[in-house]
């Protein structure tokens, strides 16, 4: 979620970013690396999530506007400035332990704890008491893979 944190922070500061490759063929920022490998996982679960939601029983125009509503809070969550104070200048997100050559699949790991594992299992055992809130919490995991890709664009940029 820091990921996602500090690319929704991009969005709403309008301030300039570093932190993309500065030169034609160098390596990605490895933030942004995290983020385009969270992305469709993120995605992915959200709509997975959804599915399931909608095969127990919840309409389909039900399941999408409360999907939809998680996704829309999540997303003004991470975007809004917190308080009144001026956003600061990004800087793109630390990941420790995690370097520009270590392996896809670690990269993953490190990105995906501990939102996208804790939303994902959530919304699992929601599945089994209530679909309304899987549903939602589908919205969330979808609402946090699309400010992933909103970081990625905008650092890119």
């Amino acid at each position: 979620m820091a990921t996602a944190a500090a690319g929704a922070g991009a969005t709403a500061n309008g301030g300039s970013t570093s932190g993309g490759a500065s030169e034609q063929g160098a390596p990605p920022h490895p933030s942004i690396r995290a983020a385009l490998l969270v992305a469709p996982v993120r995605l992915a679960l959200g709509i997975a999530g959804l599915a399931a939601a909608i095969s127990l029983g919840l309409t389909g125009a039900t399941a999408l506007a409360e999907a939809a509503a998680g996704a829309v809070l999540t997303a003004f969550m991470l975007a809004a400035p917190g308080g009144r104070r001026r956003p600061e200048q990004l800087r793109p997100p630390v990941f420790a332990g995690v370097s520009a050559g270590d392996p896809w699949w670690r990269v993953l790991a490190v990105a995906m704890y501990p939102s996208t594992y804790g939303v994902a299992v959530l919304t699992g055992i929601a599945l089994f008491f209530n679909a309304n809130l899987a549903a939602f919490l589908s919205g969330v995991m979808l609402g946090m893979g699309a400010v992933a890709l909103v970081y990625v664009f905008r650092f890119r940029a």
